[in-house]
């Protein structure tokens, strides 16, 4: 946030606080994911972000847009193999219902910026200002402890329902990554995308 906040606040936006969405994860319905070569040759379903359509394109899958409310669908009727989502996403929507194996590969960090025009914050008071900033903070710890507590047990609840989970090493999957980081590059900026890699390693490391 200190590194994002400067830059945002260029674009007119002030941002309060990062609230907790999940890491992403793989499922399909042709087989388990174990190494980066099982997810060659899968049509995954993605929304249209150049991140996470990169990554699965670097693994070899071929990627298509499907709007979420027409997922469960398009998984039923087999326009797709698979899709990609946070654990919650997968629980909740049911998605497990028409999938067969879900793979923990955490690939994308999702999380949601609480965010206010600059217009609109010039408008509140000091005080004001201060009680946005600390129930932003208090909403964001929250959604993070609750992601986190909940997760394991929707796991468990998924694997009762009959879907078969894997947890594959993702080392392999980090080292074929390079050409998703080219391309994030090219929009993002090399520089962006070096400091927030030295930031991930950082974070994965620490």
């Amino acid at each position: 946030m200190d590194w994002l906040a400067p830059l945002a606040l260029k674009q007119g936006f002030v941002l309060l606080r990062n609230w907790e969405y999940g890491f992403r994860n793989v499922t399909n319905i042709v087989r388990p994911i174990n190494t980066p070569d099982d997810v060659k040759g899968l049509k995954l379903r993605t929304p249209p972000e150049l991140q996470i359509q990169a990554s699965m394109e670097a693994l070899g899958a071929t990627v298509q847009a499907i709007a979420f409310p027409e997922l469960y669908l398009a998984l039923s009727q087999k326009v797709v193999d698979g899709e990609e989502n946070p654990i919650a996403v997968i629980y909740f929507n049911k998605l497990y219902e028409v999938q067969k194996h879900l793979a923990l590969t955490r690939h994308i960090y999702n999380n949601m910026i609480h965010t206010m025009s600059v217009a609109a914050w010039g408008k509140l008071n000091a005080e004001q200002q201060a009680i946005f900033k600390e129930e932003s903070t208090s909403a964001g710890e929250l959604m993070r402890k609750l992601i986190a507590e909940q997760e394991e047990e929707q796991i468990k609840k998924i694997e009762a329902s009959g879907m078969k989970v894997t947890r594959p090493n993702l080392a392999p999957f980090r080292a074929l990554m390079g050409p998703a980081y080219e391309r994030i590059a090219a929009y993002a900026g090399a520089d962006n995308v070096k400091k927030f890699r030295q930031m991930a390693e950082q974070g994965r490391t620490g």
